[in-house]
This record gives C-alpha cells, structure tokens and sequence, in this order.
C-alpha cells in the first residue's frame, strides 16, 4: 500500500474511533436518562397507589350525592303535588263556605 492509502486508512480509523467514542458517551447519557425516568415512573407509580383510596371514597360520595339528588327531586316532586293538593282543598273550601252563607 503507498502512504496515501495508508494515511486514508488512519484518518477514517480515528474518524471511526471518534465516532465510537461520542456514541459510548451518548449511550451513558441516555443509560442515565433511563434510570432518571424510571425512579420518575416509580415514584409517581407510588402516588396513584397512595391516592387510589381516595379515588375509591371520592367514586363512592359521587354515588351517595347522586342518590341523594334523586331522592331530593323525589322529595321536592311530592311537596309540589301536596301543595297543589293543599291549594285545591282551600279553594273548594273557600267556594263552599261562600255558598253555605
């Protein structure tokens, strides 16, 4: 081989032994980014379990707000037809006490 060559051949060697060593540094980086994420992922995966009870009590309260609304709107559904009822009973009264006197 002449020394061109040769010179070619070193140059694309160090280019090649650079090129490995930035990938190395790069996937020590990212090997850290890893594990950074991953302690992340645990430590939030710990907050849901810690709040999944209070999930579960606050699902529960929607439910008993929900049969309380409806009992609410029952309760409220019952005045009206007593009040209306209350209404008509006066206003016979009040017709047939006008027509007793």
């Amino acid at each position: 081989m002449d020394r061109a060559r040769l010179e070619a051949l070193e140059a694309h060697i160090v280019s090649l032994v650079e090129a490995f060593a930035r990938v190395k540094a790069e996937n020590k980086q990212l090997s850290q980014n890893v594990k950074q994420l991953q302690e992340a992922l645990r430590t939030h995966q710990r907050e849901v379990e810690r709040l999944q009870p209070d999930r579960e009590e606050l699902i529960q309260l929607r439910t008993v707000m929900q049969t309380f609304q409806k009992e609410r709107d029952l309760i409220r559904q019952k005045l009206e037809q007593m009040l209306s009822t209350i209404e008509w009973l006066e206003g016979r009264t009040h017709a047939e006490g006008g027509t007793k006197a």
